[in-house]
């Protein structure tokens, strides 16, 4: 794909990833308002997603053009979708099964060597640190039992 056709792809991305958030947010508005007083509510996660999922669309719109990278052959992209969209169908049938803390790992660490990610430090750091994030404000913090 040739440089100037990348940058209103990127924006493209990034509308639609805007329209989304903000679908989110006008959802969340509908929800109930909190048992009790300074206690988030169920709207709260719904809200957070929906405004870092604009900020991200910001960012997106925003960042500079990408350097050319190497030669890509043209189903690279589409084959790393499949392995990704695969990647995800694995970790929510073995979920059930191991339970979040162990089937998370995995799946971050495969997302990210999908997306380039080639050094074994990072892909186990940053896929460990992300599940024990998870735990803590799901199950710790908000007390929300995950499989």
């Amino acid at each position: 794909m040739s440089e100037p056709s990348r940058r209103p792809a990127a924006l493209v991305e990034a509308g639609l990833v805007a329209l989304v958030g903000a679908g989110v947010l006008l959802d969340a508005r509908g929800y109930p308002a909190p048992l009790i007083e300074g206690v988030p509510g169920p709207a709260f996660f719904p809200g957070l997603v929906a405004l870092l999922l604009i900020g991200c669309a910001a960012a997106l719109a925003l960042r500079p053009r990408p350097r050319p990278a190497g030669e890509e052959t043209p189903g690279t992209r589409a084959l790393r979708l499949v392995g990704a969209v695969l990647w995800i169908a694995v970790f929510l049938v073995m979920l059930p099964l191991i339970g979040h803390f162990v089937a998370l790992p995995p799946l971050v660490a495969g997302l990210m060597w999908l997306s380039g990610e080639r050094s074994p430090w990072i892909l186990v750091a940053v896929s460990v640190a992300f599940a024990g994030f998870v735990h803590v404000l799901f199950v710790v913090t908000l007390g929300v039992p995950l499989p």
